[in-house]
């Protein structure tokens, strides 16, 4: 599947492809959380759990776990969402009293190891993260170290890499999240749960072609495999309600949300796709845009966002060589501004061309799903980059910045 079909086109450096491929196994795939400062307190309200976790899902270990404790899986928070194929070290949270009796570093869950217990009266809640740190290690016929740094000294030249939503915003396996999203916010329902279950572009399985052929559900439920907990439970929703109306209802509202995301995260990738045709420096900041400060990891201050004009653009630019500001982007909600000047008009091209307006955000069916949008800055760069190994790289990224957004200036493969 070409990036396209998730609204990335184009690269901001002119080296050579590299001929080679990254998660090729867990191992090569390596992410450890950068935490936002979590004080210890023997007498806190919520036990926290470091976790190493080799190919797991994050929303499956949390649900997992949940079942494991007897709690609901509300009681779990974590700071970011991590791939599968990956070892990950990640933060959770658990909300409950009165469990000190319970020996978390012998859960005896495989695949994962319980690498620190403490108590805390800090909450972890998604995006309660500085960043993360990656071991990454590219599976090729050829030592590419030198045509690595090439690269990457160019991305320091152009002022950071696109800060794309990469591949994994838009599903694990089936890269099709956006499609139902858009389906959503048109009130198409039936289709977006049709199109959940059974996509003719990914899916080979017998027991999806035969739901979408014969819509018998109670076959369905006969053949659809246990560990595809969610088909599962959207076909039983089915089942006992006789209609398709609701069925997003039954799965947990992040997953949920991830459908709307996903396609605000594809209308971004096409809107700074089409900013990089104009604009050849990626931090430059140009009359109309939107700018935030931003720290060392390059996570943004939203607390604080300025839009550019004419008259403090040449001291914006300074500023953004400097790494201390960066243009940001809008992911469309209901309550978003567009940008004005060259940006906003790229803005306005996408959103006609999707035939796509900000009530449209406002879900009346599914208010829950509701997104007001965000602002998301354009670009980014690797922090303590090294090369540590043949064809393995070492960087730090902030928080909801991608690594395979980085990895695919490097690799140049327009495929995933």
């Amino acid at each position: 599947m070409n990036e396209t079909y998730i609204g990335i086109h184009g690269y901001s450096t002119h080296t050579p492809k590299i001929n080679g491929i990254i998660k090729f196994n867990p191992e090569s795939f390596i992410v450890n959380e950068i935490p936002a400062d979590i004080q210890k307190d023997i007498n806190g309200k919520y036990t926290i759990l470091k976790v190493k976790l080799r190919n797991w899902d994050t929303n499956k270990f949390v649900i997992f776990l949940s079942k494991l404790l007897h709690i609901s899986k509300k009681r779990i928070t974590y700071g970011g969402t991590k791939d599968k194929t990956a070892i990950t070290t990640q933060y959770f949270c658990i909300n409950i009293e009165n469990k000190n009796t319970i020996d978390y570093f012998n859960l005896n869950i495989k695949d994962a190891e319980v690498m620190e217990v403490f108590r805390s009266n800090h909450m972890i809640r998604l995006g309660d993260l500085i960043g993360n740190e990656f071991i990454v290690e590219i599976k090729s016929d050829y030592d590419n170290n030198e045509n690595i740094n090439s690269t990457v000294k160019e991305i320091f030249e152009n002022g950071g890499f696109p800060n794309f939503f990469g591949y994994q915003r838009f599903g694990s396996f089936r890269m099709n999240t956006h499609r139902i999203g858009r389906l959503i916010l048109q009130g198409r329902y039936e289709d977006a749960v049709k199109l959940y279950l059974y996509d003719p572009e990914f899916d080979k399985e017998y027991y999806r072609i035969d739901f979408f052929q014969s819509q018998n559900v109670d076959e369905a439920l006969k053949n659809f495999p246990k560990y595809l907990s969610f088909e599962r439970s959207i076909l039983g929703y089915i089942k006992e309600h006789k209609t398709y109306a609701g069925a997003f209802n039954v799965l947990p509202k992040n997953l949920a949300m991830l459908f709307i995301h996903s396609y605000q995260s594809f209308l971004y990738n096409r809107i700074l796709s089409e900013r990089m045709k104009i604009i050849e420096k990626l931090n430059e900041i140009i009359d109309g845009d939107y700018f935030m400060p931003v720290d060392k990891y390059f996570n943004p201050d939203k607390n604080n966002i300025m839009r550019a004009d004419k008259y403090n653009q040449e001291k914006l630019n300074l500023l953004s060589k400097e790494n201390k500001i960066r243009a940001a982007i809008p992911v469309i909600g209901y309550n978003t501004k567009l940008s004005s000047g060259i940006e906003g008009e790229i803005e306005k091209k996408i959103m006609c061309s999707e035939n796509i307006s900000f009530n449209d955000f406002k879900i009346k069916d599914y208010p829950e799903l509701s997104s007001s949008g965000d602002l998301r800055i354009a670009s980014a760069l690797p922090v303590n980059f090294s090369i540590i190994g043949k064809n393995k790289l070492q960087f730090s990224l902030g928080r909801g910045i991608y690594a395979t957004s980085l990895l695919r200036e490097i690799l140049k493969n327009e495929d995933f």
